[in-house]
């Protein structure tokens, strides 16, 4: 296959939804020559900040001069930032051969009347593949959904489990309770020290059954900008350019993570810790671009959470720019309450519909935006979303409902020219 047949391949057989077990990963694994036994892992699961912790503690083992792969799902931007070695997306051409070398093995599983691998199970293995092949020293993978039954459980030897936010979503297949939630994503926990933070209760009395829990340690803020943020942790300082607070508490995991590397033998100091996490940027998260004298920021937020989050920080660093939303979400998610914290805040709401099957119709979205503004309308799609936007006379434009409507977003920001209204 060429790249644009190997994406198109994978992105074909994601139109037939997923299975949960790792039976069939496993199989095709092993049809493969297990390239997962060669690796050592940090694995990390939770509801919000997989990426974000991911993305930490991949600048942290760079700058302790490990070779890195980082194995994450969706992509925002690209197809190929799903797997990464030492930051940096892998190439087409290494897409389109591990992706042939797995299609292979699908097409003789289904000639053997097996059960056939999912999108994400093809695309783990892709992931295997290539960190084996480019020798990588550590991989961090992110669960696609939940842990117990999420492909990448499948892996041994892992060095250390991460899990970060636990909160509601997917409920209809990891369950109705906190609990329930936080009990599928333990399972991750094999033979491993756990790294998390104090959460409730619930959710607590299935993490306290860890045999080594290492829990986070209190984060004091020192400065908050539009520029990045300055806490002390532990004693140490340290300055990251993500915004949102709750990057502070995926950076602390991520801290406590490369301790618990160093214990097992890593060559990880306190400098290499500084420098990874400043030295980091997770895409889609708070993003915040300039054009033309005014701020727009992209935020993958989905569930209440999330749109929490956002709603901090706005207050916190934008409380003195009216805001226009551009906003879109699926019809499976709690869009009632992410609106309850970004809808009090929204001077303006411009609807779309996310490009999938699962998009909710922009009508729909609007009818519940107009309950915290009537200042509002639907857009056909996201160039006009952006262009609407831009031409209003609000200095900050927020974009966020959907990590899926970013790439399409970014793309009508860069097209607006310089200094000349659209």
């Amino acid at each position: 296959m060429f790249y644009k047949q190997a994406v198109d391949y994978i992105l074909n057989i994601e139109k037939f939804g997923s299975s949960y077990g790792l039976e069939t990963v496993s199989a095709l694994l092993q049809r493969l020559g297990n390239p997962q036994n060669n690796l050592k892992f940090v694995h990390i699961a939770g509801t919000n900040g997989k990426g974000s912790t991911s993305c930490f503690i991949t600048n942290i083992l760079i700058e302790s001069g490990y070779k890195t792969g980082t194995f994450n799902s969706p992509s925002v931007f690209g197809y190929n930032e799903r797997y990464l070695i030492d930051g940096i997306p892998a190439d087409d051409d290494s897409i389109a051969k591990y992706v042939t070398i797995v299609a292979n093995e699908r097409d003789k599983m289904q000639q053997e009347g097996l059960t056939l691998p999912t999108a994400f199970e093809l695309e783990f293995a892709v992931a295997m593949l290539i960190f084996n092949d480019k020798h990588c020293d550590i991989a961090v993978l992110e669960c696609g959904l939940g842990g117990r039954l999420d492909a990448t459980n499948v892996i041994p030897d892992k060095l250390a489990a991460v899990i970060t936010s636990i909160s509601f979503d997917h409920t209809a297949i990891l369950g109705n309770t906190l609990r329930e939630i936080a009990t599928e994503k333990f399972a991750i926990v094999k033979d491993c020290p756990l790294i998390t933070f104090n959460q409730c209760d619930e959710v607590m009395q299935v993490f306290e059954k860890a045999h080594d829990l290492r829990l986070t340690r209190p984060v004091k803020l020192i400065e908050s900008s539009k520029d990045g943020q300055t806490f002390v942790y532990d004693g140490a300082t340290y300055r990251i350019k993500q915004l949102g607070g709750y990057q502070l508490q995926n950076c602390s995991l991520a801290i406590e993570c490369a301790r618990v590397l160093k214990e097992k033998g890593l060559n990880i100091t306190s400098d290499s810790i500084a420098r990874g996490v400043e030295n980091s940027f997770w895409k889609g998260r708070l993003q915040k671009i300039r054009k033309n004298g005014k701020t727009f920021i992209l935020d993958g937020t989905h569930n209440p959470d999330g749109a929490k989050v956002l709603a901090d920080e706005l207050k916190l660093n934008f409380s003195d720019m009216t805001k226009c939303f551009v906003f879109g979400m699926f019809k499976d998610k709690d869009m009632d309450g992410v609106l309850s914290h970004i809808g009090p805040l929204a001077d303006c709401f411009i609807t779309i519909t996310p490009s999938s099957e699962r998009g909710q119709d922009n009508r729909i979205t609007l009818s519940k935006c107009l309950e915290y503004t009537k200042n509002s309308c639907c857009a056909d799609d996201m160039q006009s979303a952006i262009r609407t936007a831009y031409n209003k006379e609000y200095p900050l434009i927020i974009v966020c409902g959907s990590l899926s409507i970013l790439s399409s977003a970014l793309q009508a920001i860069n097209d607006i020219p310089d200094e000349v209204n659209i």
